[in-house]
């Protein structure tokens, strides 16, 4: 079987949007910007913020104004503006139960997400938490990966990347790993093609009965 289970935390394990998008929106009248509509940034929840700033226009000398106003309001209240997906304690329970390692790795902060964490009750199901730094030197999921397989003495065969985003299944890819896409987060179902992509799922329960018969096998191609 496959031992460990590597998660994505936004969109995947939890339903942040109203806390990041407020957030967003005040870091980018905090910088100038123009009002942006909600479904615009909504599609950019997942990927690292800094990428998400830039696409939005935001000048690159600007863009530790806007990261500095972003975190501001996040760490006053908005990380906490968010709920824990239904169904997914029992997954983690019962994967635990299963003889699996999890842990988490997302581009959010690790600091950010290891509060969430424990706000909501879920640290004690995860070994782990891999996630950017706070300067940006590691935030594309890649990197995440590598380095949660790195502390956990993982090898790419013995692991599995759960995320809702294409960086989830492409960085799960670069790094030898297969992945499981959900569809309950923020990504389209197009976005998932990738040789290593086990399956695409829509419920917890699901993505449950597709963990636990995976086999471990290496990427395809």
């Amino acid at each position: 079987m496959t031992r460990h289970c590597l998660f994505d935390l936004d969109g995947t394990l939890t339903d942040p949007e109203t806390g990041i998008v407020a957030s967003m929106r005040h870091a980018l009248s905090a910088v100038g910007m123009p009002e942006v509509e909600h479904g615009r940034l909504r599609s950019l929840i997942g990927p690292p913020l800094q990428d998400g700033f830039l696409r939005l226009g935001v000048p690159p000398e600007r863009l530790d104004d806007a990261m500095h106003a972003y975190r501001e309001r996040y760490t006053a209240g908005g990380m906490y503006e968010n709920e824990v997906i239904a169904g997914i304690p029992a997954v983690l329970e019962a994967l635990l139960a299963g003889g699996r390692t999890l842990a988490v790795a997302t581009s959010k902060p690790a600091v950010f997400a290891e509060k969430i964490l424990v706000h909501f009750g879920l640290d004690g199901f995860f070994t782990y938490v891999a996630g950017a730094t706070l300067d940006g030197s590691r935030r594309h999921k890649a990197d995440v990966i590598r380095h949660a397989l790195g502390v956990l003495g993982a090898p790419p065969e013995d692991a599995v990347m759960i995320g809702d985003r294409r960086e989830d299944v492409a960085g799960a890819a670069a790094c030898g790993v297969r992945s499981v896409a959900v569809t309950w987060g923020f990504g389209e179902t197009a976005e998932f093609a990738d040789p290593g992509l086990i399956a695409v799922v829509d419920t917890p329960g699901r993505l449950l009965e597709v963990l636990m018969r995976t086999a471990g096998a290496p990427p395809a191609g």
